[in-house]
């Protein structure tokens, strides 16, 4: 019998097209086991072959027609076959990690296949240094970032010699997905408040909340009036950029790794947080990068930021997302004059989303902002609507050490997906001692994914020289684009 999906599920896959695939993805660069022979990844694929689909959510296939007309639904299957979803490749010699990436931004590229469970999971040999890779990709729909973080613990592990670890469609998620909302509920909704004092609440928090919505909205006509560099975004008033257009299938990955410890001794030097430090040497590489281009609006870029909010065990528990809109300062040259007004500008975004005094106000909020997108983005013309041009993430990873199978884990890049009309999109995650960057673009519309990378450690090195700080020896190599740079002929000068 066919399952019915909620509506965050039937949202992605009617946004999901070849220009717009709804998936989130992720590559893994290991190192073999101590010992393991040349033909380690033909084994291990052998292995993984084995080992069958244990259930939800990697067995649901989309079906068109769901219980209610004109739904689509899941089709639950007793059988999946892995042969259509684990997959082998082999990098050409000399294997280094610009072939590997040129590998999968082809990969990454076009829908999943509606005919079948809606993921894959390729294993990737070849790589130099005794080292092979893997790249997975999972629609949206079936998984979000919470429980890939769960699956991301429960098939590796602390212990290097901890061995029979699951695949991931060897761990049920669904089954812990669905036990969330109990608690949600139950936090919720208090049994020992009568009827009518939890009526007389509900009044009390619905006044609070139309009150700090319309002081929030005061606040955002107030930045259209009084626009600086540093304050409140007006929402919808990001520039024209060439990362901003209808986009193309075709997607393309460049990646970059900072030293974590050295972007905290910067970030703390200033008084300032990590997330700010990255937002502003993303907002001078992406100033560099435009000027290459030929192609630096006048008007600050607009970046949107993922925020995390943290709500009382009062309310519902639990940690939230929301996203607000940055100022990254690229019309400033002054490095020191940019992190500053990035800085300032993150600030009074989380001072907005914070200050809301409640999960449903933050709701209210979002979606009415949000709306026009969502309009515009109905009728195709997403491009149209000027909310950010790039978003950046920054994502809490695990700390310590972690081994696939014995297979030491070096770097892990997060793959996002693109929203329409937007070509770019950062996704920085702290693991261990360092930072992985993954920026994936529209090539068509954003051309040379590896350069952006590059800048943004570049704008690392800028920045800290600004600062008077003494640059640190680098602690990871960055990756060869085996391609020369664009042309700096006609480069405006700001």
């Amino acid at each position: 019998m066919p399952k019915s999906m909620n509506p965050m599920d039937v949202m992605m896959l009617a946004m999901d097209s070849p220009q717009t695939p709804m998936h989130v993805a992720g590559v893994q660069i290991l190192r073999k086991p101590r010992g393991a022979g040349r033909d380690y990844v033909r084994k291990l694929r052998e292995q993984l072959m084995s080992i069958p689909v244990s259930g939800a959510p990697f067995n649901y296939k989309y079906a068109s027609g769901g219980l209610l007309p004109g739904m689509p639904a899941w089709n639950v299957l007793d059988d999946v076959d892995l042969r259509a979803h684990v997959f082998h490749h082999a990098l050409p010699w000399p294997g280094t990690e610009k072939e590997l990436f040129e590998l999968v931004s082809r990969l990454n590229s076009g829908v999943l296949d509606r005919s079948r469970p809606l993921w894959e999971h390729h294993l990737i040999e070849g790589l130099t240094g005794n080292r092979y890779a893997t790249f997975s990709r999972i629609h949206h729909a079936l998984i979000d970032g919470q429980w890939g973080i769960r699956l991301y613990r429960e098939t590796t592990s602390a212990d290097p010699d901890i061995r029979g670890l699951p695949p991931f469609w060897a761990v049920k998620v669904a089954e812990k997905v669905e036990a969330e909302p109990a608690r949600h509920d139950q936090q919720q909704v208090d049994p020992d408040r009568g009827w009518l004092e939890r009526g007389r609440a509900g009044v009390s928090e619905g006044v609070e909340v139309v009150g700090e919505l319309g002081t929030a909205l005061g606040r955002m006509i107030d930045s259209y009036r009084h626009p600086s560099d540093g304050g409140l975004v007006p929402i919808y008033r990001a520039p024209d950029s060439i990362l901003n257009g209808k986009l193309t299938a075709q997607r393309e990955l460049g990646v970059t790794r900072l030293g974590l410890a050295r972007l905290k001794r910067l970030a703390k030097s200033r008084g300032a947080t990590l997330n700010d430090l990255v937002m502003a040497i993303c907002g001078g590489a992406l100033r560099r990068y435009l000027l290459e281009q030929d192609a630096l609006p006048e008007q600050a870029l607009v970046a949107n930021m993922i925020v995390a909010v943290t709500r009382g065990s009062d309310k519902s528990g639990g940690n939230a997302i929301a996203s607000a809109q940055v100022s990254l300062a690229t019309h400033l040259e002054a490095p020191v004059q940019r992190f500053e007004a990035v800085r300032s500008s993150c600030e009074h975004a989380k001072e907005l989303i914070h200050g809301m005094p409640s999960p449903t106000a933050l709701n209210i909020y979002m979606g009415l902002i949000g709306l026009p997108y969502m309009l515009f983005t109905m009728l195709g013309k997403a491009e149209k609507a000027h909310a950010q041009n790039v978003i950046i993430s920054n994502v809490v990873g695990l700390r310590d050490k972690r081994y696939s199978n014995g297979a030491l884990i070096e770097a892990d890049y997060p793959m996002s997906l693109l929203a329409p009309g937007q070509a770019m999109n950062v996704t920085v995650i702290s693991r261990r001692d360092m930072l992985d960057v993954a920026v994936l673009v529209c090539p068509d519309l954003a051309p040379h994914a590896q350069r952006v990378g590059e800048l943004i450690a570049e704008s690392l090195d800028e920045l800290e020289q600004a600062l008077g700080r003494k640059r640190q020896p680098a602690v990871a190599a960055r990756r060869p684009t085996g391609r020369s740079r664009p042309r700096r002929g006609s480069v405006q000068r700001r």
